[in-house]
């Protein structure tokens, strides 16, 4: 049960990066023509929230197959300035300041895997704490309390504490623990972990006893079955009462902290590994039997029913086996998501196996370089699977140690189709077969209490030395079995070791000159006779091929040799570096020493060498746009073009030197431009330098230099200014479609240029660039003519339209200066250098509230260019300038009175918007990219107020490419001032798929309604609206059916509501509540949290119940809940999308979802398909009418029926009264009944309002 991999790798990686983002939201958008491949924000995906160890948070949304997408940071200054990769099935989101504390190994890279939070169950709603381990650099001395942490576990043989930091404080712990000048615990802190979860190794289902095929049978009959040797096993606990491990177990105890997690395992995985080991195997009359029956068990439960356990309840169950007497202890256990193979359960195995050898199972990922910790630490025997055939398991992760160059596994067993005990079972059902390395290792572990019984004076590296000494003949390399497949039989008898898996060598590159050395293997013979072997080597290359022979050779004439009785004989090993090899070889070069003497005399000695890649010093240069080299936020990709991996490189003070290994490359700079030199200001252009098939053979110098680059700009018929962009590109696509690597980055609205190198690329190389362009904005300009560069606040009114008011200059913007000026009509210039105290917009706009100010300017005399500020519930517009435009300005203020002009529209008012993309395969453009509307996709789109004169919503996009997760097509959301109607271009072609997003507010965990993914026709005109009422349930506009038969499974993927335009929303605004129930022939199904439900094969009706319900609020006093029922029959011939009707009501309303008193509302009705997207032909249709303040379904009373006509088009009209009184709110309830029988039955609370005249 070890989860996928989620290592940082330099594979398969994809990264997507992101600019200081202020916090406003996405955009919107209709439908024409579906994407063939909907790969966006899946509508129904929920949203979710990490609360990192920085105390930032990172906001996303969680498909229904668990999948995370659209990940966005909230930082905890307001800024969001952060680097995110997509690797495999990892997502890291790490903020730019603690980027190099992840680098170098101070952070646990897995602190900031959202995904692998997600996985673990560590998101915010689920755990309001993070469990972390903290290791201190000198031991218990350099500890300190932190601030909201609590110490869970003192894990003093490691000098580490695991600490549970409380989410809500998380700044204030970070700001103890961080590693940095001047923090309380800081300079004590070594190494910061995720306390992640590690889960079992155990995947399928299987038949017949296994224990025979590892020579335990041979032992049995010779006496030995384990008795008095004690094995510790560290798993979910053991069933009690199981008729196998009956008084088998000398000691329990459960170190997991979740409530009402007992020692009795729920979950089946300790259990079965358990009877493993020591089952009796009674409830088969012995047939699955364990491999050492006779052996005391003691159980620690340290993975929690779920099969995952926190790594500080491994560690506290690994000092507790050794404190209670274990020899032996097994773990079926691993942590995927590690790295390298450092952490404090690799520390804690190091530490306490002088105690107990530690039989570790070596992981599931099937990969090479993929054994794990725990199992990769050196003491440990480390375990692989093999079949029945002693073939490696397809599953079982291969050497070497990750993130390493260190021989594993160490030796292997059988993990395939294995039998033993079930958890709760009995009788017929008293077993499963489970496949895993999981698996695997109990078998190892019984074996060593077989070979610690026969030889009770073996220390835990002697008993290690002895079970691999004496594996069985394999042809498969050491990285995939290690010495081979135990062998018990031959352990308990045979008397010669060596010790496994040591790194002989390490030959740095270039080796073609470097002479021959000989190292030494010892074997050792513990019986009283001589021992004569015949020897032999087997030597493997990195990728498991055979190396030339004359690699290794034996230093000795004869090749055979007397291992003297109780004594020890060196065996010498003459390597020889310079011999060529195939580039796939260097790495981890593996061998057997293989000795054979008489009778069954097989010893086995597995070692390494390491062979350095060829590499040669690169340094890359990189230069900004000003000449300076970038910053942080800036980074270059090297792209291996043979194996189509790439790793991505910060670029540190502008010179990175970097030991690469020989090859092509393409070389990708992301390279950040600031307002002014040195890096100050806010980002003013994002450049992508791209170097073509550079070759490395020796030391190379590349040079990325912004300057080399020329504007990418996007012109369209209407002059417009962009908001907003993203920039990027992908790097070809595995055989399951997904991007090898690639760099997608989403860029602000503050920034105002993008700069490409252009010309052809490799074909495997996919560009992409966005822009959203608004009408022009406010030309801030003074009566002296200085027009200043100005960045508008986030989250503050903006200036709009037309006018003028005189400068005041306050100074710093202290409450002092402000209550001390005159500021009633005047645009006020501030300083809010922090060193003076100057403040911010919420506090200004405290001191200036009713006082007739008419804005602010914003500028710091601390830096040079724009400085970002927000103003959330800020009242009036505010803007920074640069400090140039404020000296400037100063400069005419002391001549004179200056005033200052503006002329222009702000973005939340613009008419229209372009949403505009260039994507195009193996080639870079450049220069203007000019469009035209006819050429692009129309949207005449109204966004409605919900009641109220004006309230702002806010939209996003979201650009798919094949193979990639979604990215915004901004770093800033469009804010929407509602009621408006605008007209929305889009970049129309089918390698071009959106999604539109509207946000009712900036809070990215809250409600959004989603439309798409869709690609458009060119010249379609396809108008849609946006909260448009009544709300109500509709289908989903990604084109997954709300509820899908396989075979007898109904599963459904509903969203939260639809507004009347059919858009889908994802999460819970406000105090929202949303259920739903389902009958299957009037029996009530039991709830399911995937959403599945099984139904009968034969005809079965079908109840489905969704209801709604939205708190009463200043803002929200329509749309504030509905009722769906639908009903329908199906059977197993049903199979796909079923036919659910999907009600449509349009209502003639203004765009605050008004009617006008004294008006009468022809309300037209029809329903939607599910299954065929296309109208449905209806039979009847009911609608009533009823008024009154309600806010509930169960609310509303005095129903009234209306006439219902059917319209010649399909359609069904019903008018209510134009006589209703002003202010009333209208609630309707239509019911539907189509031609096969099925219905839906809608009520929808506060559909509208009369407006007074």
């Amino acid at each position: 049960m070890f989860p996928r991999p989620r290592a940082i790798r330099s594979g398969t990686a994809l990264a997507v990066t992101a600019l200081l983002c202020s916090a406003i939201a996405p955009a919107a958008m209709a439908a024409e023509v579906p994407a063939s491949t909907p790969t966006g924000i899946d509508p129904t995906a929920q949203p979710v929230s990490f609360t990192l160890v920085t105390g930032d948070v990172v906001h996303a949304y969680v498909t229904v197959d668990g999948a995370l997408t659209a990940p966005r940071l909230e930082s905890t200054d307001g800024e969001e300035l952060w680097s995110t990769w997509i690797d495999g099935d990892s997502t890291y989101v790490v903020p730019a300041d603690v980027q190099a504390l992840v680098e170098d190994g101070t952070l646990d890279p897995r602190l900031f895997d959202i995904a692998g939070l997600w996985a673990d169950g560590f998101d915010d709603a689920s755990m309001d704490s993070l469990p972390v381990i903290v290791e201190y650099a000198d031991g218990t001395a350099a500890r300190a309390a932190v601030k909201g942490a609590l110490v869970t576990a003192e894990l003093d043989a490691i000098d580490a504490d695991a600490l549970s930091i409380s989410k809500s404080r998380a700044a204030a712990a970070w700001a103890a623990l961080q590693p940095a000048a001047g923090a309380r615990s800081g300079a004590g802190v070594e190494h910061i972990w995720l306390d992640a979860k590690v889960e079992g190794a155990s995947l399928l289902d299987g038949l017949e006893p296994t224990v025979p095929l590892t020579g335990a049978t041979v032992a049995h009959e010779l006496g030995f079955d384990g008795s008095g040797v004690t094995v510790a096993v560290l798993d979910t606990g053991f069933d009690q009462q199981h008729a196998d491990l009956t008084g088998r177990v000398a000691q329990s105890r459960s170190f997991v902290t979740y409530s009402g997690q007992t020692i009795q395992d729920r979950n089946g995985h300790g259990t079965h590994v358990g009877s493993t080991v020591a089952g009796t195997g009674v409830a088969s009359d012995g047939v699955y039997a364990g491999v050492a029956p006779g052996a005391d068990l003691l159980v620690g439960k340290v993975l929690a029913d779920d099969g995952s356990g926190l790594t500080s309840w491994i560690l506290q169950g690994m000092q507790w086996a050794v404190d209670s007497g274990a020899d032996i202890v097994s773990m079926s256990l691993g942590n995927s998501s590690s790295t390298s193979c450092v952490g404090p359960d690799v520390n804690l195995v190091e530490a306490l196996s002088d105690s107990a050898l530690f039989v570790i199972a070596a992981g599931n990922e099937g990969l090479r370089g993929q054994v794990s910790t725990p199992g990769c630490a050196p003491s440990a025997l480390t375990v692989g699977a093999v079949d029945r055939d002693n073939a490696t398991a397809s599953f079982s992760s291969r050497g070497p140690a990750v993130g390493g160059t260190a021989a594993k596994p160490d030796i292997a067993s059988q993990g395939v189709d294995v039998v033993a005990a079930r958890a709760g079972g009995s009788d017929e059902l008293a077993y499963a077969a489970y496949s895993g390395t999981s698996m695997a290792t109990p078998h190892v572990a019984g074996g060593a209490a077989i070979v610690l019984q026969a030889n009770p004076d073996l220390t835990p590296a002697e008993l290690k030395r002895v079970l691999t000494s004496s594996a069985a003949h394999t042809e498969a390399s050491v990285l995939e079995q290690g010495a081979g497949p135990m062998d018990v039989a031959r352990a308990v008898a045979q008397p010669v070791q060596g010790v496994p898996n040591r790194q002989l060598a390490s030959f740095a590159y270039p080796q073609r000159n470097l002479a021959a050395t000989t190292r030494s293997i010892a074997l050792t013979n513990t019986s009283d006779a001589d021992v004569t072997l015949d020897l032999a080597l087997h030597a493997f290359g990195d990728d498991g091929s055979s190396v030339p022979p004359t690699m290794f050779t034996l230093g000795i004439k004869q090749k055979r040799l007397v291992v003297p009785a109780g004594g020890s004989v060196d065996v010498p090993v003459v390597i020889d570096p310079s011999v060529a090899l195939d580039p796939n070889d260097y790495g981890t070069v593996t061998g057997r020493l293989v000795g054979t003497g008489a009778g069954d005399v097989v010893v086995t000695v597995p070692f390494s060498v390491h062979m350095q890649v060829p590499t040669s010093p690169v340094t890359v240069i990189t230069k900004n746009r000003l000449g300076d080299g970038p910053d942080s936020v800036s980074s270059f990709q090297m792209i291996d073009t043979r194996r189509g991996t790439g790793s991505r490189y910060t670029t540190g003070n502008g010179s990175l030197t970097l030991a690469l290994p020989h090859g092509v490359y393409d070389v990708a700079g992301m390279l950040m431009t600031r307002d002014a030199a040195g890096n100050q200001g806010q980002v003013d252009s994002v450049s992508l330098v791209f170097k073509r098939s550079v070759k490395i053979a020796g030391p190379t110098t590349i040079v990325l230099d912004a300057r080399e680059a020329s504007e990418l700009a996007f012109k369209a018929d209407k002059a417009a200014e962009p908001r907003g962009f993203s920039l990027g590109y992908t790097y070809g696509l595995t055989t399951d479609g997904r991007v090898k690597t690639g760099v997608l980055t989403t860029i602000p609205s503050y920034v105002k240029h993008l700069y490409t190198t252009p010309g052809s690329v490799d074909g495997a190389f996919t560009f992409s660039a966005t822009a959203r362009l608004v009408a022009p904005g406010v030309a801030l300009t003074s009566s002296g003519g200085h027009t200043v560069d100005d960045l508008a606040v986030a989250n503050a009114p903006e200036f709009d339209g037309v006018g003028s008011a005189p400068l005041l200059h306050i100074g710093a913007g202290t409450a002092a200066n402000l209550q001390a000026a005159d500021v009633a009509g005047k645009l006020l210039l501030i300083d809010a250098n922090p060193a003076v105290q100057g403040g911010n917009p919420v506090l200004w706009n405290q001191q200036l509230r009713n006082r007739g100010a008419v804005g602010v300017l914003a500028y710091s005399t601390s830096t040079e260019g724009r400085i970002y500020l927000s103003g959330t519930g800020v009242s009036m517009p505010m803007a920074s300038i640069t400090a140039a435009d404020a000296r400037a300005l100063q400069a005419e203020l002391a001549a004179g009175p200056v005033t200052m002009s503006w002329k222009g529209s702000a973005a939340s008012k613009s008419p229209f918007v372009y949403n505009l993309a260039s994507v195009m395969d193996a080639k870079i453009p450049t220069g203007i990219q000019r469009v035209k509307d006819r050429d692009l996709a129309t949207v005449p789109t109204q966004y409605y107020s919900q009641g109220l004169d004006s309230r702002t919503w806010y939209s996003d996009l979201a650009l798919e490419l094949p193979g990639a997760p979604s990215v915004y097509a901004s770093g800033t959301m469009l804010p929407v001032q509602a009621p408006l109607e605008r007209v929305e271009y889009y970049t129309a072609s089918p390698d071009v798929p959106w999604t539109t997003i509207t946000r009712m507010t900036t809070n990215l965990a809250s409600a959004a309604s989603f439309e798409g993914p869709r690609a458009y026709t060119p010249g379609s005109t396809a108008p849609t609206s946006w909260f448009r009422t009544p709300l109500g349930s509709g289908g989903n506009t990604y084109g997954t059916a709300l509820v899908d038969r396989d075979l007898n499974d109904l599963r459904m993927s509903m969203s939260v509501w639809n507004d009347a335009a059919g858009h889908d929303s994802v999460g819970l605004a406000f105090s929202d509540t949303a259920t739903r129930r389902v009958w299957v022939d009037g029996v009530l199904a039991p709830i399911t949290p995937t959403g599945t439900y099984t139904v009968p094969s034969e005809a079965a009706q079908v109840r489905i119940e969704k209801t709604f319900t939205r708190r009463l609020s200043t803002t929200e006093t329509l749309g504030l809940a509905f009722l769906t029922n639908w009903t329908f029959e199906t059977d197993r011939a049903d199979q796909g999308a079923q036919g659910l009707l999907l009600p449509v009501v349009e209502i003639p309303m203004e765009l605050t979802n008004r009617v006008p008193e004294g008006t009468a509302a022809e309300i037209v009705l029809s329903a939607m398909s599910d299954a065929t997207d296309e109208r449905a032909d209806l039979s009847s249709v009911t609608l009533q009418y009823a008024t009154g303040t309600a806010t509930t379904v169960a609310g509303v009373t005095g129903w009234t029926d209306l006439p219902v006509s059917a319209n010649a088009d399909g359609t069904w009209s019903a008018t209510v009264p134009a006589t209703l009184p002003a202010g009333a709110y209208v609630h309707l309830r239509t019911v539907m009944t189509a031609q096969d029988g099925s219905t839906v039955e809608q009520t929808m609370v506060r559909s509208y309002q009369v407006r007074a005249r």
